[in-house]
């Protein structure tokens, strides 16, 4: 609905835009606006594409939003702000109340899956810590900080603290591992399952009260942040009147976020620059609510909480907890691969990094992937670059030309215009299309820059001398590289001004490529010393 009316909106402003350049275009005697014309055409298109971005991104988020607040249903995942009284609507409940002190012994249990290590503790039916088996097993990941635990479900009231182990053990077709729990309170007994996938960074978690005791009572499930900080956001799904599924963020750093719940959310939780704790999927009546706690400056946790409990009534909520990857995201669900967001460059960024990791089965190291996508994305931009050079002597010797003119008619215009004229007659206006490779880069670097910076599958990766392609060259080998590569991509002839210019933009690539993860300073280094190559053939072709 919101698409169309953009694409009607944008319709309509191209219109506009046809009719007055036609008319000024004849009020000023120019040439008649054409829109078959390659430039007309082009600036046709692009001015299109840009009020299209703003008919669906800004107007049509905002028609959204105000649909929204007209229609008198909620939507999951809408906000509103949490009452601090009571009388006007039950306040948030950030705490827990145990019901008596750890007596019992703890006794952990561990879990080893084909993608990590899970250990759990009686003490809460908690998940201690959670472990990626990284890079065929070699490195292990922490994906919670040792003092945070995962899992703990808590009620309005009193909380049982001290479970007792029932069985752990392997499902029939061992794709799934069970450990189960019983608690007790009174007459009141609490079941809570962990049912952990053996493929997958899946785990749900059940919880089921055999007692008429806490009718009317809430359950709260509470999930922590991951233990790698870097970028972390809290996540929740948008509100829609549809059944589509989109993400937004939630940022950590305003207090309000910490004020307001979110509606039956069906996506809530944390996701950071490489790491990812959320719950996705949840049976009814397991989340009515959710919001957030905050526990210092860079631990956080999500709190789900259910409708009133009903005796005997299961409650159940699917977690993700394991890389932000897009195969880890599409390996559970279909719809979390969207989760995988690079900006505005998401459509570039998504198929390569799908190929990077194709590049990487193939060869089974991603620092030879890497290379490879260097030097297969250089011989597709290839003549482009080729076309850009040739154009950039073309508008040389058109500089040359229109400055000896210059200089020859400096005090005859009409003679200076004619001879003009002439030259243009005979070989025409050169087109900027120089500066076309390096506009093409542009996207490609930043799609790399996102991928490259922020792609958990280069942690812990090994490459020559590089111990793991996601920190920097302990080196400056790469550095070094790309210096050398920036000075000599083109031929500078014997002007003292162009070395210097080219050494002092070196200098700079050079020093910024040393605090980049390796991964990326790689692609600049390859690229670079691609460009040296592909230079020093054309120019050996030319002389031939």
């Amino acid at each position: 609905m919101f698409f169309f009316d953009a694409l009607i909106a944008t319709a309509t402003s191209v219109s506009f835009y046809i009719v007055m350049r036609i008319l000024f275009s004849r009020f000023l005697k120019q040439e008649p606006f054409n829109i078959f014309k390659a430039s007309d055409f082009g600036a046709t298109m692009f001015f299109a594409l840009i009020v299209f971005g703003i008919n669906y991104y800004f107007v049509d988020s905002t028609n959204q939003k105000e649909s929204l607040k007209s229609n008198q249903t909620t939507c999951s995942g809408q906000s509103f702000v949490a009452p601090e009284l009571e009388a006007v609507q039950k306040p948030l409940n950030k705490e827990i109340n145990f019901e008596e002190e750890k007596k019992s012994e703890e006794v952990i249990t561990e879990v080893q899956t084909n993608l990590a290590k899970y250990k759990f503790s009686s003490h809460g039916a908690v998940i201690q810590s959670v472990d990626l088996l990284w890079q065929s097993g070699e490195k292990l990941v922490p994906v919670l900080s040792s003092c945070m635990s995962l899992g703990m479900i808590a009620l309005s009231d009193k909380t049982p603290i001290n479970y007792e182990l029932i069985s752990s053990e392997k499902n029939n077709d061992n794709t799934e591992y069970i450990v189960k729990y019983v608690a007790k309170i009174g007459h009141t007994s609490f079941y809570k399952t962990f049912v952990v996938s053996m493929n997958t960074y899946r785990v749900d978690v059940k919880f089921l009260v055999d007692g008429k005791d806490i009718e009317g009572q809430t359950a709260r499930l509470f999930l922590v942040s991951p233990a790698m900080s870097d970028e972390i956001k809290a996540i929740v799904n948008k509100p829609t009147n549809n059944s589509s599924l989109k993400i937004q963020d939630i940022a950590l750093n305003k207090e309000q976020s910490f004020k307001d719940f979110w509606f039956e959310p069906k996506i809530f939780g944390f996701n950071s620059k490489f790491l990812s704790a959320f719950c996705f999927d949840s049976q009814a009546g397991s989340v009515a609510r959710a919001y957030l706690k905050k526990i210092n400056e860079i631990q956080y946790e999500a709190v789900l909480e259910s409708k009133s409990l009903v005796s005997e009534k299961e409650l159940s909520w699917s977690l993700y907890v394991g890389p932000k990857t897009l195969e880890g995201f599409s390996s559970v669900s279909a719809n979390l691969s969207q989760l995988m967001q690079y900006g505005w460059l998401t459509f570039i960024a998504k198929p390569m990094m799908q190929f990077l990791i194709y590049l990487k089965e193939k060869t089974g190291n991603y620092g030879i992937a890497i290379i490879l996508l260097t030097l297969l994305l250089n011989l597709v931009l290839l003549p482009f670059r080729l076309k850009g050079e040739r154009s950039m002597k073309k508008q040389a010797e058109f500089e040359k030309k229109r400055a000896y003119l210059q200089q020859k008619f400096r005090d005859d215009r009409e003679s200076y215009e004619r001879a003009m004229a002439e030259l243009i007659n005979k070989q025409g206006v050169p087109m900027l299309t120089g500066c076309l490779p390096m506009l093409l880069n542009i996207p490609v670097f930043f799609s790399l820059n996102k991928i490259l910076s922020s792609a958990i599958e280069l942690h812990g990766a090994q490459f020559a001398w590089l111990p793991d392609l996601s920190a920097q060259d302990p080196y400056y080998i790469l550095s070094i590289l790309v210096f050398s590569g920036m000075i000599f991509s083109s031929n500078t002839g014997n002007d003292p001004r162009q070395w210097a210019s080219r050494l002092g933009f070196g200098l700079v690539i050079g020093a910024v490529s040393a605090y980049l993860a390796s991964g990326l300073a790689l692609y600049l280094a390859v690229n670079t010393l691609a460009t040296v190559v592909q230079s020093w053939i054309v120019r050996l072709f030319e002389k031939n």
